[in-house]
């Protein structure tokens, strides 16, 4: 079972897309993009991904990487 990382469509074109490319490159996340998380409030702030159902946030994309990371070596799937 892999690792899953869904971002919203919206946040995507606020500047999430820079994370996405580089998570969609490695084998063990299966990344997805969905039409609305209902996390607007989040979405509003910044940017965000749902790491195996773990909101995620940061300032910037590649800050939004390492927050990523950081979730799935403290919470990976078994």
């Amino acid at each position: 079972m892999k690792n899953r990382v869904e971002f919203c469509i919206t946040n995507l074109s606020l500047g999430a897309a820079d994370a996405y490319d580089v998570l969609i490159e490695r084998d063990d996340i299966e990344v997805e993009e969905s039409g609305c998380t209902s996390y607007c409030e989040v979405c509003e702030q910044g940017l965000f991904a749902i790491v195996n159902g773990e909101v995620v946030t940061a300032d910037d994309a590649q800050a939004l990487v390492q927050a990523i990371e950081e979730e799935l070596t403290q919470n990976p799937l078994l």
